[in-house]
């Protein structure tokens, strides 16, 4: 990690097509702003893979902001550090199912993928560790640290907090009733896009499906 200190305001350029002012705390009151330089570099990938522009929502965040009712921060979160990003197409054209799958890729430690009524984002960090987590209501994050893909695999009668999240996930995928419930409909709506997408049609959605379905197949073969 290399970290670049710097004023509020600096047009300075980080990367091809990122800036500094880009990253700086979204309070438009503190000076001192921070970033990570791995953090941009890695975006940068992401950046020129998906060939869109990117939208930074939340970069560098004083404490004061960090711990606002707007924000409801955790204490210890990246983003006091300079570590930490949230982003999405500039354009909304890419899902943040696929930026979460693209930004496991690059190497990104933590990620979180956003998806409700207010986000529709993708979270990524610098941290040394791995934390994953999914977001389909705001203020719940239950997490897929345990799982070596960022999305779990599961099927009809598959049940727990980020199952359930996931399930939300590929119902919005699928564009139908987005329950939370992994039942016959779900089921049958999954076996239809697994079979137009060139997939075995067995009802599972695991990493192959999660990656076709969100559109981050296309993405990752440039990696």
């Amino acid at each position: 990690m290399s970290i670049v200190t710097f004023k509020r305001g600096d047009t300075t350029a980080l990367t091809k097509n990122f800036t500094r002012d880009e990253f700086q705390c979204q309070c438009k009151k503190c000076e001192a702003q921070m970033i990570d330089t791995e953090l941009v570099e890695k975006l940068q990938r992401i950046r020129d893979v998906l060939g869109v522009p990117l939208k930074i929502t939340s970069g560098y965040r004083c404490i004061v902001h960090n711990a606002s009712n707007a924000v409801g921060g955790s204490r210890t979160s990246k983003h006091l550090y300079g570590f930490a990003a949230d982003w999405r197409t500039m354009n909304r054209t890419v899902t943040p199912v696929a930026l979460g799958i693209i930004a496991q890729a690059v190497g990104f430690g933590g990620i979180g993928i956003y998806w409700h009524h207010k986000a529709a984002m993708c979270h990524a960090d610098t941290r040394a560790g791995k934390a994953t987590w999914l977001c389909t209501s705001p203020g719940v994050y239950p997490s897929t640290t345990y799982n070596s893909f960022i999305l779990p695999t599961i099927r009809q009668g598959s049940t727990g907090a980020a199952n359930r999240s996931a399930i939300i996930m590929l119902q919005k995928l699928l564009k139908i009733k987005e329950d939370g419930t992994f039942g016959p409909a779900t089921t049958q709506a999954l076996m239809l896009a697994q079979k137009q997408h060139g997939l075995v049609a067995d009802g599972i959605c695991g990493p192959a499906s999660w990656k076709a379905l969100s559109g981050a197949d296309k993405y990752l073969k440039k990696l």
